[in-house]
């Protein structure tokens, strides 16, 4: 709400009114006609809250920041405040004229609008196929002095040897200036342009697109090609603010498309479109937008919806078309420069400004605007069907949180806080018009839906809004050899660089200080090239003369670990996994073989914990101290050389159930630590954390009897364990009372989800758990220990065939530590068993485990010790393990981690009953 002093006497209400409107549009107060929608003179959000304010303070009342949603014209404003100042409205009955259920109360207009007239029918139809043009002679493009229009105005320029005729706004500016202004701004202006490019000046919300006859008409003959990028872009306003120029605008382009030539129509929608409360399930390309209207309320997206409706409908009488909807659109992959006023810029800018971001459940999807535009255009122009519709999606993306913790690592100070707090702050950060957001204030504070709390951010939220399907459009991209560059944090890190550089953000003063690495490794490290794997392969195969003929890699997304990834970019260096495949000869022999392996280049523990540190501290600043105090007894310490002398073990108990290792390189001294595995192919249940109703009893028994194997080698070994320096030794219950801090503020953090998940009488026995550590920690360090896996669970197992029966592999040791078998066989045993599973289920298993052990080590377990030994080792768990996962949940998804939970508040439950019976 803007809010003003009171004070006397009303003003001419008609004079002065007319008067700021005019000044604001920068027009002739007898150039504006009262009855029109101030839309139509370029009004935009900003100029929108900018009249708003001077209302409410000249009226000296408090009006609403929506006002000009319900009076979008003059002659509507200035009823409105002779009412208010009369006393036959109150400013808060403003309220009851607002479209509060955006969807529903403008569902008839949408349906009316959707109805394309009938004197659109194509004149000329092709003679064959589906009537698009691969080498089109003369394109139509609406948008080019636009952001994505600029991009696909430079696209359809190299793609194809047509002349590009640009419809502009009609300005005192000529057109070619205006395009060549705008392409020069995003440093994408090229002289050789000029030749193929002509500029017509008109208007979308206009007849006849504002063009004179003779115009009209040339361009009905000349054009074979229609692109229509031009639109609207706006977040706060209404359909019917948006209606002229999304609407109308592609009704008039779709009339010159069918008018004298033949022409194919290609329309830039948005993914908007797809987003929809009134649907469950997933939206395809094959669903027609119009249908999810509904339960969209975002003005922008139900003008895009009839305006796909629109095209459909021309489609049906013979006009060939294609419709594209984008997601969100970032800065290109190589400059990144930036649209600052887009909804995801301002939204970060926005938030950098107030040292503070909404805890918002949002996943963000977003391409680079070079990809989006050279996809629309390579799609459009090879076309085989009549109608095409494309969802351009990002298959790799980030969690907003994942986002914010980035800046944090980059150096922008953020606080996560809760919306209704963030929403708060911003009511006062955001009150004048230099700051970010101030024009998106409505967007963020407005509640759309009738009866429902909620603002448009939050019914965005992924647990709310329908996912989207791109499956069709991934195949014809890849049919193309397009590809979507990946969200990644090189990518942020090119985006903010030029944010920074377009002067949208503050250089950042104080980077997080990053770890001291060998001055050689900043600058060298092992390449991954051929002569790296023939060296490799000679030594595997004991062959000197062995050559490597053939080499291809790629950098596997890491979007299972943030960590890792952020880790990488932290270093400036290349840590992560990459996939090799190497096409080799031995000596003496013409015939090739192919290998093909997974390099895991290790970040250090210390760039690890920075990152861990930084995650807690995001989360809950007690905790975020807590992990720091502690740093060194978190588990991560030495991981980087742990995993490599885990995997260097021969034992065949071990080899036979981990990948097959073809090298370990450990280079302290420049900062190398890499292993290379056996790319694991057709394995079954691999990565299946998300899918855990996969697994089936056989499985489970089959995990079993694998880890038996793993735990046997070590197994009571406790002295030889602890001589070994690439070990941590356990924590003593002496070390772990010490933590106390850390276990209280990791328990109060996490049970903000798990009272999600279970009943109240859970939280009681978790924060026994807690106080007690010390008590049953002193049992549990008495009982046999081995070196155990210490994140066993099927995000890092699966089973694979060998020699006709299936056998457990277990990968990513790198949290290996001594401690007793049982916590692992826990562990796995909280993700695969069911949340309600019996009694009988749960001792099954225990004991099948323990009689594997006992004859893996041929020694006597005694079963008291053990069940005792398991139901501890479930305390450990929700102690320290799951508490862990929920800072991740935080950031990133874990949608197994409720059902984990759920299973393990029922094994506690049914061991603890059975003890006490």
């Amino acid at each position: 709400m803007t809010h003003a002093p009171k004070s006397s006497a009303p003003p001419e209400i008609a004079v002065w009114l007319r008067e700021l409107v005019a000044n604001c549009l920068e027009l002739p107060v007898d150039r504006i006609d009262p009855q029109v929608a101030l839309t139509r003179y370029g009004l935009d959000s900003v100029r929108a809250i900018q009249l708003t304010t001077e209302i409410a303070t000249k009226l000296q009342r408090t009006v609403p920041e929506t006002l000009l949603l319900a009076c979008p014209c003059v002659a509507k404003l200035e009823s409105f405040m002779l009412e208010l100042l009369s006393g036959e409205t109150q400013s808060g009955d403003l309220c009851a004229m607002l479209p509060l259920d955006g969807a529903d109360a403008t569902l008839g207009r949408l349906l009316a609008d959707s109805i394309l007239p009938e004197d659109i029918w194509p004149e000329a139809v092709y003679n064959s196929g589906s009537g698009v043009r691969s080498n089109p002679e003369n394109v139509l493009l609406t948008g080019a002095t636009g952001f994505l229009g600029a991009y696909m105005l430079c696209s359809l320029l190299r793609s194809t040897s047509a002349t590009v005729h640009c419809l502009v706004r009609q300005s005192d500016e000529a057109p070619l200036e205006r395009i060549r202004r705008n392409l020069t701004k995003y440093d994408l202006w090229d002289e050789r342009y000029a030749e193929r490019l002509q500029g017509w000046a008109g208007d979308l919300q206009m007849p006849q697109l504002g063009l004179p006859p003779q115009g009209w008409a040339w361009l009905s003959q000349a054009v074979d090609t229609i692109f229509h990028c031009g639109a609207t872009v706006n977040w706060v306003m209404p359909y019917d603010a948006l209606r002229n120029v999304n609407v109308l605008g592609t009704q008039e382009l779709l009339r010159l498309a069918c008018q004298g030539r033949a022409k194919a129509f290609h329309f830039v929608s948005s993914l908007a479109t797809c987003h929809t409360t009134s649907v469950v399930g997933q939206v395809t390309e094959q669903d027609e937008s119009l249908a999810l209207a509904a339960g969209n309320y975002l003005g922008y997206a139900q003008s895009k919806c009839v305006a796909e409706s629109l095209v459909h409908r021309a489609s049906e009488r013979g006009l060939p078309a294609t419709i594209h909807r984008p997601s969100l659109i970032i800065g290109a992959r190589e400059s990144a420069y930036t649209n600052t006023e887009d909804l995801l810029s301002s939204m970060i800018c926005g938030c950098i400004a107030m040292r503070a971001a909404p805890n918002l459940d949002w996943v963000l999807d977003c391409c680079t605007v070079d990809f989006i535009a050279e996809a629309i255009v390579e799609l459009s122009l090879t076309s085989t069907v009549p109608l095409r519709v494309s969802h351009l999606v990002n298959p790799a993306r980030y969690h907003w949180r994942e986002v914010v913790l980035w800046m944090n690592l980059y150096g922008f100070q953020q606080r996560l806080i809760s919306y209704r707090q963030w929403l708060a702050e911003l009511r006062i950060a955001a009150s004048a018009p230099s700051h970010p957001l101030y024009r998106l204030r409505s967007f963020f504070l407005a509640r759309p839906k009738a009866g429902c709390n909620l603002t448009l951010p939050e019914l965005y939220e992924e647990s709310r809004r329908n996912s989207v399907e791109a499956q069709i459009t991934e195949r014809e991209l890849a049919r193309l050899g397009l590809k979507c560059p990946a969200l990644s944090v090189d990518l942020l890190e090119v985006f903010f660089s030029r944010l920074i550089k377009q002067g949208a953000v503050p250089a950042v003063r104080e980077r997080l200080p990053s770890v001291d690495l060998h001055p050689i490794a900043k600058a060298e490290h092992v390449d991954l090239d051929s002569g790296f794997f023939e060296s490799l392969l000679r030594e595997h195969f004991g062959d000197n003369a062995l050559h490597v003929r053939r080499l291809s890699k790629r950098r596997l997304s890491n979007q299972s670990s943030i960590t890792t990834e952020l880790a990488s970019w932290r270093s400036s260096r290349r840590i992560g996994l990459w996939e090799c495949c190497v096409e080799f000869a031995k000596s003496g022999e013409e015939s090739t073989q192919e290998l093909e392996f997974l390099v895991k280049v290790k970040p250090s523990d210390q760039q690890v914990i920075e990152v861990a540190e930084q995650v807690g501290a995001i989360c809950d600043s007690r905790l975020g101290e807590m992990l720091c105090h502690h740093r060194d007894r978190l588990g991560i310490l030495g991981c980087h050389t742990r995993e490599l002398k885990v995997y260097s073990q021969l034992d065949q108990r071990f080899v036979a159930h981990v990948p097959r290792v073809y090298g370990v390189i450990e280079n302290s001294e420049q900062s190398e630590w890499l292993l290379v595995l056996e790319s694991l192919k057709q394995i079954k249940l691999m990565d299946s954390a998300h899918e855990l109703a996969q697994w089936q009893p056989e499985d489970i028994e089959v995990v079993l009897q694998g880890l038996a194997q793993l735990h046997s080698v070590w197994f009571q070994r406790d002295a030889e364990l602890s001589e070994q320096a690439w070990l941590r030794p356990p924590l003593t219950s002496d070390e772990l009372e010490d933590m106390a801090g850390l276990w209280h503020a990791l328990a109060e953090y996490s049970w903000r989800y798990f009272s999600d998940w279970v009943d109240a009488e859970a939280c009681e026995v978790i924060l026994n758990i807690v106080t007690e550590a010390g008590n049953w920690w002193k049992q549990l360090e008495k009982m046999p220990r081995t070196l155990i896996h210490n994140d066993f669970n099927p995000r890092n197992l699966a089973l694979r065939m060998q020699d006709g029966a299936y056998r457990l592999v277990a990968y990513d040791w790198e949290l290996a530590t001594i401690g007793v078998p049982q916590h692992d066989l826990a562990e796995f045993l909280c993700f695969v068993l069911p949340q309600d599973c019996s009694q009988a289920t749960i001792t099954k298993y225990v004991e099948l485990y323990r009689a594997n052990l006992a004859v893996a080590t041929g020694r006597q377990i005694d079963p008291v010790v053990w069940h005792t030994g398991f139901r501890l080792s479930l305390c450990y768990l929700i102690l320290n393990r799951f508490p862990m996962y929920c800072l991740r949940h935080t950031f990133s998804c874990q949608n197994f981690l409720p059902k984990v939970i759920k299973t393990w508040w029922q094994l506690h439950k049914m061991l603890n009953a059975e003890s006490n019976a």
